[in-house]
């Protein structure tokens, strides 16, 4: 995982966390960050379970169905589809096209207080600095061996010339 990762994790997590549904469909994470097809933002949320909860139940997604049905809670992708669109797209959904914050499970969730917010962002950055932590580890790893590399060759070379100098 890489800090864009990290920080696009950032913003799905404020996403999920405060947006006034608290399903949120994978297409209107993608819709709202402008963020390209190849993009796994299902995937993303998978692998974070401390702070996401894939999918929705059938009866929770059915009744955003209704309410999306009649121009409430639409999701922003949805939105900016041409009319005729817009309801084959509600009717499309499934429950393996939306998930939900950790902290926002239940059917009806208000949004998250600004504590449970913080500690997702916190908890993303203490991960962004243990991964930049294990690349510092590694670079000083490699430039030992370098060092030690370029002795090496400079002791061999240096018996070498002895040798050829004899």
């Amino acid at each position: 995982m890489d800090s864009d990762e990290l920080d696009l994790l950032s913003a799905i997590w404020i996403l999920a966390s405060n947006d006034e549904n608290h399903i949120i469909s994978y297409e209107g994470v993608r819709h709202r960050l402008a963020l390209p097809a190849h993009v796994d933002i299902k995937e993303m949320v998978r692998r974070r379970p401390e702070l996401f909860r894939p999918a929705a139940s059938p009866a929770e997604l059915n009744e955003w169905k209704v309410k999306m049905r009649d121009g409430k809670f639409l999701s922003s992708w949805i939105r900016a589809l041409p009319n005729g669109e817009k309801t084959r797209a509600i009717e499309s959904l499934s429950v393996e096209d939306v998930f939900r914050s950790q902290f926002r499970a239940h059917r009806g969730s208000e949004r998250s207080p600004i504590e449970i917010i913080s500690w997702g962002l916190n908890h993303l950055d203490r991960l962004r600095k243990a991964k930049l932590e294990a690349r510092e580890v590694t670079a000083k790893s490699w430039q030992m061996w370098l060092v030690f590399g370029v002795a090496a060759a400079n002791v061999v070379i240096t018996i070498i010339f002895k040798l050829l100098g004899k």
